[in-house]
């Protein structure tokens, strides 16, 4: 189960969850699967074994106290959803839920690393700011030819 879930994601958060109620666990996991994403819980040791079995490197020192394990990601889209998801989870509860780090790409990051990842505004909202910046300067292209076309010929051309 540990070894299938590793397996099947591109993204793992590991969380440090000392003093999780189950209310809450249930809000992370209703936001996570919102996200397209999961959540479980897992001994340190079996998820030490899972994470050899599908050829992770995890360090069980840097794993301190409970474990859960934030899962997610077959594509970028929903890697930075439940990253985002994660990290405010873990801003709303700073004395319950700490971030430990996490597994992209079948590489270590540590918890900045999430965060910023958390950061990074969804592709729609990249795409629209994109076209915004690419439409500013075909508008004033288009203000000023507007002001050339209006002068009559011989008058003085003043831009503001």
């Amino acid at each position: 189960m540990i070894k299938d879930k590793l397996g099947a994601s591109d993204f793992a958060v590991f969380l440090n969850f000392h003093g999780l109620s189950v209310a809450k666990a249930s809000l992370l996991r209703r936001a996570l699967r919102k996200a397209e994403g999961g959540y479980f819980v897992a001994k340190k040791t079996l998820l030490g074994v899972a994470a050899k079995e599908t050829g992770l490197e995890i360090d069980k020192i840097k794993l301190e106290g409970e474990i859960g394990v934030a899962t997610g990601g077959k594509n970028e889209d929903s890697v930075l959803a439940v990253a985002r998801e994660v990290a405010n989870f873990a801003k709303k509860n700073k004395d319950i839920l700490k971030i430990i780090g996490g597994i992209w790409n079948k590489t270590w990051v540590d918890a900045t690393e999430v965060k910023k990842l958390a950061a990074i505004p969804s592709r729609e909202v990249l795409l629209t700011q994109l076209a915004f910046m690419l439409s500013q300067p075909v508008a004033s292209l288009a203000r000023v030819l507007s002001a050339i076309g209006g002068n009559k010929v011989g008058e003085k051309l003043e831009i503001k």
